[in-house]
């Protein structure tokens, strides 16, 4: 499996109610256009924060072209993007 992204989502950068998406696609450009269609508003702030590790992917289960909240949220199953 490859590495995947940490992809951000907020009003304004620095806004204390953003949230964070741990996204199964290592292209920046193609997690952030993931998220924009799937999960932001049109007027949310859209950001790449960084790479995160194939391991972690494998401990959320989450298969390439999914992506799950980062904030704790459990419950939420991640989200198939494959539709």
């Amino acid at each position: 499996m490859e590495n995947g992204r940490l992809i951000r989502v907020g009003k304004y950068r620095g806004d204390a109610k953003a949230v964070v998406y741990v996204v199964a696609i290592s292209n920046p450009t193609k997690a952030i256009d993931l998220i924009r269609q799937k999960a932001a508003s049109p007027a949310d702030e859209v950001q790449d924060l960084g790479r995160v590790s194939a391991a972690l992917l494998e401990a959320l289960e989450l298969l390439p072209g999914k992506f799950t909240r980062a904030d704790g949220q459990r419950g939420t199953p991640p989200t198939d993007v494959s539709r």
